[in-house]
């Protein structure tokens, strides 16, 4: 029994550690890939392609009705009874002196079986007007479609943008609050000397206490917003949920602003909006086509081949060529109506596009002055990590001459890195806007273009 317990023992230990270290994997990504990777996992994007294939699945669809259809009918019966023909004696008159026929006779119509195949086919002639501009429909909505997923990759790479750079920039707000955290906890216990030795009141402990407890409270919460972060991420690249992701720091640099005008020029041919409303104008004007055709009378050529076994008074095999013409002559004004309608449609689409092109060049705007202005913010946080890290050398310099404590010297620190924080953040949003520009002019914001950066 003991024989087998050592044999289990080492098992479950490396199951256990399997499991550990499943539960723990790390996964290294920079930026770039972490974008590549959501376009390539995030379930959404996976549905808007299928999306993708079914319109153009469609598509095809519709452009078989250019070409002639082939249709097939067989019947087999069987007749519980016949049918008779009776020709009374006499009834075709006389020949010398004898009655045509000389006795009543009864003919039977066919068979009791009956065998019957016709082949058909159809060449529609006139609906091929119609055809094409179904065909442009088709055509149109494939288009919308892969408009509607480029917009979806756009917003899912400016989406790992935000949750990236929220992932660095809650990872250094951590660590500024630990430094605020040492520093309370340094700060208390020179409080609690001084209480000791009688050079403070009580109240500077309590205080000390308090500093010391908010610091903690800092900490969880960091902590609790980097969870939070990091599931989110992990849902938005198709990871599992308790992958851990090690996050390059070192983030690209993006490039100087060019002219205003550029950037709207290139919205006018990349926006995905835009493009999805100039192809839903081209729908609407196939489909007001579409319906002025219901007035042009359906106009179909045909050959049809017949074969039959069982009616005795028919050819055997037998064949037809023909035109077919169905042509609805009066409806009381529902092709008037619906003609009206589909221009309706087409009206709004192409206010819808105007209005589209308006709301892009108000963002494309909003996004402009937006880098201008964090460009801004990025020179005065650079200014303050400046002085908060030569203060912090500063007081080095004077724990080490004795001048200030200890706590002085963590309080110093603690500034340092929440100047580095908000520097930090200060560059992460001057990104997140580029990122933005990106994504208003039709471009996948993966920053692929940036060249440069630097280790925050």
């Amino acid at each position: 029994m003991s024989g087998v317990r050592q044999c289990w023992i080492p098992m479950l230990a490396a199951i256990f550690l399997n499991a550990q270290a499943y539960a723990g994997e790390i996964r290294n990504l920079t930026l770039e890939e972490a974008v590549q990777l959501a376009i390539s996992q995030n379930h959404a994007l996976k549905i808007a392609r299928l999306k993708v294939k079914e319109a153009e699945q469609r598509k095809a669809e519709q452009r078989s009705s250019y070409f002639p259809v082939l249709t097939d009918h067989a019947l087999a019966d069987e007749n519980t009874g016949l049918e008779h023909v009776a020709i009374p004696a006499g009834a075709l008159g006389t020949l010398n002196g004898t009655l045509v026929p000389y006795k009543n006779i009864n003919l039977p119509q066919g068979q009791k079986n009956l065998l019957f195949n016709q082949a058909t086919v159809s060449q529609p002639l006139t609906q091929l007007i119609r055809v094409h501009q179904a065909n442009l429909i088709a055509a149109a909505e494939t288009l919308i479609s892969r408009d509607e997923l480029k917009k979806a990759e756009n917003q899912v790479a400016l989406d790992v943008h935000n949750l990236y750079f929220g992932i660095l920039i809650a990872r250094l707000q951590k660590r500024a609050a630990e430094q605020q955290t040492t520093y309370a906890a340094e700060q208390l216990r020179e409080s609690e000397d001084d209480v000791r030795a009688g050079n403070a009141l009580r109240l500077a402990t309590m205080e000390g206490q308090a500093g010391l407890l908010e610091g903690r409270q800092s900490v969880l919460t960091s902590d609790l917003q980097l969870t939070d972060l990091n599931t989110e991420f992990d849902n938005l690249l198709g990871l599992p949920l308790d992958t851990q992701l090690d996050l390059n720091p070192t983030v690209p640099t993006a490039p100087e602003l060019r002219p205003k005008e550029e950037y709207l020029k290139n919205a006018w041919d990349q926006n995905p909006d835009i493009s999805a409303a100039g192809d839903t104008v081209r729908k609407a004007r196939a489909a007001v086509a579409v319906a002025k055709t219901a007035y042009i009378p359906d106009v179909s050529a045909y050959f049809t081949n017949s074969w039959q076994d069982g009616v005795s008074f028919l050819v055997r095999n037998f064949s037809t060529v023909g035109v077919q013409l169905n042509w609805e002559v009066l409806d009381f004004g529902k092709r008037r109506a619906t003609v009206r309608e589909r221009e309706s449609q087409l009206a709004q689409a192409e206010e819808n596009l105007r209005r589209l092109k308006d709301d892009v060049a108000t963002e494309i705007e909003r996004s402009y002055d937006k880098l201008v202005r964090t460009k801004s913010l990025i020179e005065v946080a650079e200014q303050v990590a400046s002085l908060r890290q030569e203060s912090e050398r500063l007081a080095q310099n004077q724990l080490t001459q004795g001048v200030v404590t200890i706590s002085d010297r963590r309080r110093a620190s603690s500034a340092t890195y929440k100047s580095r924080a908000d520097l930090l953040q200060a560059k992460l949003n001057y990104l997140v806007a580029w990122a933005e520009l990106q994504r208003t002019i039709g471009q996948t914001p993966a920053l692929k273009e940036h060249s440069g950066g630097g280790n925050q």
